[in-house]
């Protein structure tokens, strides 16, 4: 059984593959184009509304995640 075990987690890594690859598929170009485009541009009004509350992203240019300055907050956050 604990051979087996193994060989279910590379069948379990392999199944995430194939739905990205069927995702991608699915979509096509320009739709995983307009996808991005919408994670980005949300991003960007959550860094937008979080820069008004007076918490900076670290990086001037990002994708889908920010890293934020929190200074003594971070213990409240």
């Amino acid at each position: 059984r604990r051979e087996k075990a193994t060989s279910n987690i590379c069948t379990a890594q392999v199944l995430l593959a194939n739905i990205a690859s069927m995702y991608a598929v699915y979509h096509g170009p320009r739709g995983l184009t307009q996808i991005a485009n919408r994670v980005h541009h949300l991003t960007a009004i959550l860094a937008e509304g979080l820069s008004q509350l007076g918490l900076n992203a670290e990086q001037a240019y990002f994708f889908d995640s920010l890293t934020l300055h929190t200074g003594g907050r971070t213990a409240a956050l």
